[in-house]
């Protein structure tokens, strides 16, 4: 079979898209630490995490009950999610930035912090609706097939951004208020025009003359919800797993035993980078393929995932345990003794990546995500058991060891209410 090079194309423009993201990402923290002093840095630090936690929740009540319904609906249907998903994505995006500057303001009020400037909650609430709204405007052109879209956007918004924060480094206005400013008006000027206008992404063959039924709506928004309800608890799991860990290294361990743990996360980036690309191109397509019931296509499309998932993450632990002194060369001297830390990250990481592949086949219909938020419900209560026996232990890498363990969990978990629905509702799976 010859390589479909179209194919080939889509998934190399998504893992630049999201390398992309992660540079810039990366390239402003080193900005910051160069140009901010510690307690500035870390209110920024503190305040991005919270938008982190609010993109997380539309998505899950947002992006990924669309992205089940979006392939499953025709004509008319199809228009009305596109629209139901747009506009609640403003009204969410706006309400929940009103929501956090309100919280902002009576915790400064309470603490009397004077970094807790109300120029910082002003950063925050607009850093929280830009980010929203290109977030999910990124899912809307992933559903479309069109990640070239996605990465032209995502260029622009790091042109706006970098140069924004340039003519602050100029000007020596940089802070963590100006620059959470820049990166929800850098995300808005972005993604606005598309959520004012989404049909004008639209296939051509699409209807968009003709309106759904307002009880067809209704149904809709039920569908929506009946979807998104179950993924939020996923959703808040996953940023406790992710975001919370520099936190609890730094209470039970020591801020040295924090930078050591973050540093040696850098390395395995490339596999984290693959995975989210996979996932922004495939859960799309995984739904689309499971209206059709070609259930043989998802299983070939899994098992070959899985397999290089798997390949990646074992040619990765065997270049850094051989070479191990590729860590020295990348970090510097004092960076020298983690290779441990960097062989746990990259078993997390690959591990987080096969999850992601398995969790994708689940969010196909509303009993998956059901079936997601049980198993969010085991993965959360584990998390809080594990975390706690890894804090009291002498070792800061029994944090990571905590995390891989977790991955496993939530692998085998999934793996077995996905043979559950195999037998329930599909039994061509098997």
């Amino acid at each position: 079979m010859g390589l479909n090079w179209r194919k080939a194309a889509k998934v190399g423009v998504s893992i630049f898209d999201q390398a992309w993201l992660s540079g810039i990402s990366l390239l402003i923290s080193l900005i910051f630490v160069r140009e901010l002093e510690k307690d500035e840095f870390g209110l920024y630090i503190l305040l991005f995490n919270s938008s982190l936690f609010f993109q997380g929740i539309g998505g899950a009540l947002l992006s990924a009950p669309y992205t089940t319904l979006y392939p499953r609906k025709q004509g008319p249907t199809r228009r009305a999610v596109a629209d139901i998903y747009t506009r609640s994505t403003l009204v969410f995006a706006l309400g929940v930035a009103l929501l956090a500057f309100g919280g902002y303001l009576v915790y400064a009020a309470a603490t009397g912090d004077a970094l807790l400037t109300l120029a910082a909650g002003a950063g925050l609430g607009i850093c929280i609706l830009g980010s929203v709204s290109k977030d999910n405007t990124r899912v809307f052109h992933y559903s479309q097939n069109n990640p070239t879209a996605a990465l032209r956007d995502n260029i622009t918004y790091g042109c706006l951004l970098m140069g924004s924060i340039f003519a602050m480094i100029k000007t020596q206005m940089v802070s963590a208020a100006a620059v959470l400013m820049a990166i929800g008006l850098s995300s808005a000027a972005v993604s606005m025009p598309h959520l004012f206008r989404p049909h004008a992404r639209l296939p051509p063959d699409e209807p968009n003359h003709v309106a759904a039924p307002a009880s067809s709506t209704r149904q809709l928004l039920g569908e929506f919800w009946s979807c998104g309800r179950w993924a939020v608890l996923g959703s808040f799991v996953t940023f406790l797993t992710s975001n919370t860990y520099p936190y609890l290294a730094a209470v039970s361990f020591s801020k040295s035993d924090v930078a050591d743990i973050s540093v040696a996360r850098i390395l395995s980036m490339p596999i984290a980078l693959l995975g989210a690309a996979w996932f922004n191109l495939m859960r799309s397509r995984l739904s689309q393929w499971a209206a059709e019931e070609r259930y043989e296509k998802i299983e070939s499309t899994i098992r070959m995932s899985v397999a290089v998932a798997l390949a990646l993450t074992v040619l990765e632990g065997g270049v850094l345990y051989f070479f191990g002194d590729l860590i020295r060369v990348v970090f510097g001297e004092k960076y020298a003794n983690l290779q441990t830390l960097t062989l746990l990250w990259t078993a997390q990481t690959g591990l987080a990546f096969i999850r992601g592949i398995y969790a994708a086949t689940l969010m196909s219909n509303d009993v998956g995500y059901r079936d997601l938020s049980q198993i969010g419900i085991i993965t959360l209560a584990a998390t809080v058991i594990v975390m706690l026996v890894a804090s009291t232990t002498p070792y800061a890498a029994s944090i990571v060891l905590a995390l891989t363990f977790l991955e496993l969990l939530q692998i085998a978990l999934i793996l077995r209410r996905r043979h559950h629905m195999q037998v329930r509702r599909c039994p061509a799976f098997n």
